[in-house]
């Protein structure tokens, strides 16, 4: 996606306090679990080298990386990093000469990869607390912004794709993934914390998505499939408790089980 400069406007009108809340309370009681998240988006290749607890909180729904075209000297910066998977690939990608910054809400996710990159010895990466939404960032300084799975989790997405554009040089490049639905949510689902810190009640249509990237700036927009994700993908993330699960098998029509939503 490339930038031109146009003036932007933020409509968000979400509950933000609550919903980040939610958020924050969930991904910080989240712990390492098992590799199938990352082994389902990354390739053997991808993963090895990196630290196996940066695998196991892999949390994301694709790998925005690969769509990212980097090259290396590139800036790159990561909105939302969590454990760091997108952000030590990306650090491999641009090399010594390059560098990628990646920024999370949550102070222990910080830590969690700051201690990744070093494990990974990978210098040219760091870690800063701050909001997606008010980026502790300077103006076009970076070349390429990345996310995964995080756009979906703040109350002022308008926000966050104006702050993107606004860090991004003349030419840089957005590369996001994030979940889109086809149908809405039964209110029971809408409104669940454990929904919202999934990624699924605060995800968008596909059309809603391309208008508030083309609203904050963005040319030459393209949206490409990527996964479906039913009840039996949603079940592999520690974020969904058995209690959402059973209301997506009970509220939502049987013939929808296998594509909840989709990754983009």
């Amino acid at each position: 996606m490339t930038r031109v400069k146009t003036h932007f406007e933020d409509g968000d009108l979400l509950a933000q306090d609550a919903i980040r809340s939610v958020v924050r309370d969930t991904y910080g009681r989240v712990r390492p679990a098992d590799r199938r998240v990352a082994e389902r988006f990354y390739s053997p290749e991808e993963l090895a080298g990196l630290p196996d607890e940066t695998a196991r909180m892999a949390l994301g729904v694709g790998n925005p990386v690969r769509h990212a075209g980097l090259r290396t000297g590139q800036d790159v910066v990561d909105l939302g990093s969590g454990g760091g998977i997108d952000c030590l690939l990306a650090a491999r990608a641009v090399g010594p000469s390059g560098s990628v910054v990646g920024i999370d809400f949550l102070g222990d996710m910080v830590d969690r990869a700051t201690r990744a990159a070093v494990e990974a010895r990978l210098p040219n990466v760091r870690f800063v607390e701050g909001l997606i939404e008010s980026l502790p960032l300077p103006d076009d300084s970076a070349d390429v912004v990345i996310s995964n799975g995080v756009v979906n989790l703040s109350p002022r997405k308008a926000r966050v794709l104006a702050e993107a554009f606004r860090v991004l040089r003349p030419g840089g490049r957005l590369a996001i993934v994030d979940l889109v639905l086809e149908h809405d949510l039964p209110p029971e689902i809408q409104t669940h914390p454990a929904a919202w810190a999934g990624c699924l009640s605060g995800a968008l249509s596909e059309i809603a998505m391309y208008k508030g990237v083309r609203r904050a700036g963005f040319r030459e927009v393209a949206i490409e499939p990527i996964e479906s994700f039913g009840i039996a993908e949603c079940s592999l993330y520690p974020l969904f408790d058995a209690q959402l699960i059973g209301l997506l098998r009970n509220r939502v029509p049987r013939e929808r089980h296998d594509r909840i939503a989709a990754s983009v």
